[in-house]
């Protein structure tokens, strides 16, 4: 039996967020991720961030873990064109997939599947087989 959907993404852990980040090569140097700092928008608002990236327009990109122990994403887009809004929204999307991919393979280890295909289709859509054995 086969099962598909959508997936809505809260971000929780910031330890799988950093690894999101690495995976994507995002922490070169000159992206590089910082922890626990203070991220200033080109207007001037300061916010404490648990995760800071810039993207490819070189602004700013914070996670911010809120009370619920989601993240919300805190992005630096005043002033962006429409293009260039466009490719930080896609950035922000990059590291949100990456990350539900992590976790969704995290937990379909636990549970004792096997990933069998990785296919990658159109529009950064990722589909994944994965195959338990049952005695």
């Amino acid at each position: 039996m086969s099962s598909g959907g959508g997936i809505d993404l809260c971000i929780v852990s910031i330890v799988a967020l950093i690894k999101a980040i690495k995976d994507l090569n995002l922490a070169r140097k000159e992206l590089a991720y910082q922890q626990n700092c203070k991220m200033t928008t080109t207007e001037g608002k300061a916010y404490n961030v648990d995760v800071m990236v810039k993207d490819d327009n070189n602004r700013q990109i914070g996670f911010q873990k809120q009370k619920d122990g989601t993240c919300k994403v805190i992005a630096d887009s005043a002033g962006l064109t429409p293009a260039q809004l466009k490719k930080q929204k896609s950035f922000i999307n990059k590291i949100r997939q990456r990350y539900a991919y992590n976790k969704i393979l995290g937990e379909l280890k636990k549970e004792g599947y096997q990933l069998v295909e990785e296919k990658k289709e159109a529009k950064d859509t990722v589909r994944l087989l994965a195959r338990r054995w049952v005695k």
